[in-house]
């Protein structure tokens, strides 16, 4: 399939153990076996210099389960703390595929529901849209109607972006980095990705919307959940101030 999933990895309270890690991969290998992954490894961030040890010893299990167990997969380890947006900086200059899956590491999708990709990913690449979001509820919150703009076939219009599971054009994932990230940036992505979406679809209305075409895929089956979360951070800051974009 014309996809490479990127999961990006950092830090946690569970290592050295992998499961958090592993039970994501397995669910991307579920649905695609054969599409490569690429791993991302972050630098240890100076806050949690403590973890160092058992942050590389959980670094050196999941390679082993990668070049035993997963196959078609490229681990990329940096050094320093790069964070989401310098990991996926370097990411992009490998990813030969022209769509991504990106799939943080304790977000994994469901294994007990379908996923079309075949309508998702054709519809991304005939240019209707440029990322497809798996929602992480099985219906809309009434609280983010209003981020919500009308269906096209299985797709919600949606002004609401969201780093959970989503299938993106890798050209649209060049621009946004090249055009709302500096080249210092150090941040997550959705912090700043979240705003810019908001605001292009309040100023100009669907004409707004149509710079990033953002949906989320609705199955029509009352449970349009694809993805959960496993809450690798356990209740640690995010260390939001020490964020560059």
């Amino acid at each position: 399939m014309n996809i490479t999933a990127v999961i990006p990895v950092s830090p946690i309270k569970s290592h050295p153990e992998i499961g958090i890690l592993t039970e994501t991969l397995d669910s991307i290998r579920h649905h695609l076996p054969d599409a490569e992954m690429i791993v991302t490894f972050d630098g240890v961030r100076e806050e949690q210099e403590d973890r160092r040890g058992d942050y590389e010893e959980a670094t050196r299990r999941t390679l082993w389960q990668l070049d035993h167990h997963y196959g078609n997969s490229l681990p990329l380890i940096f050094e320093v703390h790069e964070h989401q947006t310098g990991m996926m900086r370097r990411t992009l200059t490998e990813i030969t595929t022209e769509l991504i899956l990106y799939v943080e590491q304790d977000t994994p999708l469901v294994t007990d529901e379908p996923i079309d990709w075949a309508a998702i990913t054709d519809f991304v690449l005939s240019g209707q849209s440029n990322v497809v979001r798996l929602h992480h509820e099985g219906v809309i919150p009434a609280a983010h109607d209003h981020m919500m703009h009308g269906h096209n076939g299985a797709f919600i219009q949606t002004s609401q972006w969201s780093q959970r599971p989503h299938i993106a054009s890798t050209a649209y994932y060049r621009r946004i980095m090249e055009t709302n990230f500096s080249p210092l940036s150090r941040s997550f992505i959705e912090d700043k990705m979240h705003g810019v979406v908001d605001t292009a679809y309040r100023r100009d209305g669907m004409a707004g919307w149509h710079q990033h075409r953002i949906h989320i895929w609705d199955p029509g089956t009352g449970n349009m959940k694809r993805s959960y979360h496993t809450d690798g951070r356990a209740g640690e800051p995010k260390w939001d101030s020490t964020q560059v974009f």
